[in-house]
């Protein structure tokens, strides 16, 4: 069955396909979990389709959390920036939140990296300021203009605009 699962994330994908399999059956569910977790060539897709077939805090995804969100830092932009937005859809326990947190915060730093990836990134340490008002201090110094000079110019705006609703 994996295989064939795999080869439908090969080439064009058919997401409301897949969507409709993920949501249909738990074995096919579960394996897009595992598998968006890997480093895989089809990982990041398993983990795109997977962002599209989830609800906002599915219970389906809560007892995998902490394994994608460790598996955040391994993985390339795009890929990260996937698992990032699976995670964001999810209500999270304070430990998790810590976990995922370090990995936005050390994403944030990596300026280098694709500037959407850095956003969704970004959009969780705002968040987390905004729930944990002692963040607020972190945030001056991470979007000073060192951090903020790589991303684009619609991005900035959008980031300037976040950050401005917590001060």
């Amino acid at each position: 069955m994996s295989e064939e699962l795999i080869k439908l994330l090969e080439g064009k994908i058919d997401k409301d396909r897949i969507k409709t399999l993920i949501n249909k059956d738990d074995k096919i569910f579960k394996f897009f979990v595992q598998h968006c977790c890997k480093n895989k060539l089809t990982s990041w897709r398993a983990a795109w389709v997977l962002h599209h077939a989830i609800q906002k805090n599915d219970n389906r995804i809560k007892p995998h959390l902490k394994k994608i969100i460790l598996s955040i830092k391994e993985k390339k932009d795009g890929h990260q920036r996937e698992l990032l937005k699976i995670v964001q859809k999810m209500e999270l326990t304070e430990k998790e939140e810590g976990y995922f947190f370090d990995s936005c915060v050390n994403l944030w730093e990596e300026v280098h990296k694709k500037p959407a990836t850095r956003y969704y990134a970004g959009l969780f340490i705002i968040k987390m300021a905004k729930k944990y008002p002692e963040i607020k201090n972190e945030l001056e110094a991470l979007t000073s203009e060192y951090y903020t000079k790589t991303l684009s110019s619609g991005i900035r705006r959008i980031f300037d605009r976040e950050l401005l609703k917590i001060n």
